[in-house]
């Protein structure tokens, strides 16, 4: 029987996160911002996902380069701390379970 393509998308996601090292990020963005990343995705002939991770990278180093030393350990030190261990998503199947039992 085939797959449906919800669980096509869910066994890429459970890969991703089980067998290298990615986390999902699920967020809402303006029309316009999106836009944006596109063109600039497109532009720099990369995915969204790595200009992301490009962008970020960049504005982490500026940072590093901006601040003074004594004020480093309180960017290094980070704020938000993630609801669930190591920001891993519960699978489906135990929240179930954990319902359920």
């Amino acid at each position: 029987m085939a797959l449906k393509s919800a669980e096509k998308q869910q066994r890429y996601r459970q890969r991703h996160l089980v067998h290298g090292n990615k986390q999902r990020l699920q967020l809402f963005i303006g029309d316009s911002t999106k836009a944006q990343l596109v063109r600039l995705a497109g532009y720099h002939n990369c995915t969204l996902t790595k200009l992301i991770e490009k962008l970020v990278a960049e504005a982490d180093l500026a940072m590093f380069r901006r601040l003074p030393a004594r004020q480093l350990d309180d960017y290094v030190k980070p704020r938000y701390r993630p609801h669930r261990l190591e920001g891993r998503p519960t699978p489906r199947s135990a929240r179930r379970q954990a319902v359920t039992a």
